[in-house]
């Protein structure tokens, strides 16, 4: 599910984070779910009023979705519990120390088929270009980054899911 609040100026806001004060509005995170919110004045509703909608709602909600991903992603770097760079992943999955994969988009598929063949113990999502993968481990560009931190895999996954639900995978 995903939270959004009414802004003291009328406003519906994403509540990426799901602390913002006031009455939340949740929604399951599709962007039929979304359309279906507006066709149908839930905001209004909520509101007990006229809000104001941003045209791009959707498209906002996926980029600070996203974005919460990659800080995770970094914060797991800072902390000692990300791998990155085909040998390095390579080296995890061998001593089993992965709990969640991240590929770039466009990976070449022998580079997966090497890395990943033999496993399916832990997802691998591909929702990142590789420039994003790139800007959390100080690179121009990033393949194949890894975390080995089962907490931080956990809530990373849940955010991840959400992202796919709105891109519609």
């Amino acid at each position: 599910m995903i939270r959004f609040v009414i802004s003291p100026n009328r406003e519906v806001v994403f509540d990426v984070n799901e602390k913002l004060p006031g009455a939340g509005i949740w929604l399951y995170p599709t962007k039929e779910s979304l359309d279906k919110a507006i066709e149908k004045r839930i905001f209004y509703k909520a509101a007990k009023g006229t809000v104001k909608i941003p045209e791009n709602l959707r498209d906002m909600v996926l980029m600070a979705l996203k974005t919460k991903v990659l800080n995770l992603i970094s914060f797991a770097r800072k902390s000692g519990c990300l791998i990155f760079g085909f040998e390095g992943v390579k080296k995890a999955i061998a001593a089993q120390n992965v709990f969640i994969a991240f590929e770039a988009q466009d990976a070449a598929k022998n580079g997966h088929e090497k890395l990943y063949r033999s496993t399916d113990t832990f997802p691998i999502y591909n929702c990142f270009s590789r420039q994003e993968l790139g800007s959390i481990t100080g690179q121009e560009e990033q393949v194949h980054l890894v975390v080995t931190d089962e907490k931080m895999a956990r809530v990373l996954v849940q955010l991840i899911k959400k992202v796919n639900l709105l891109q519609g995978y």
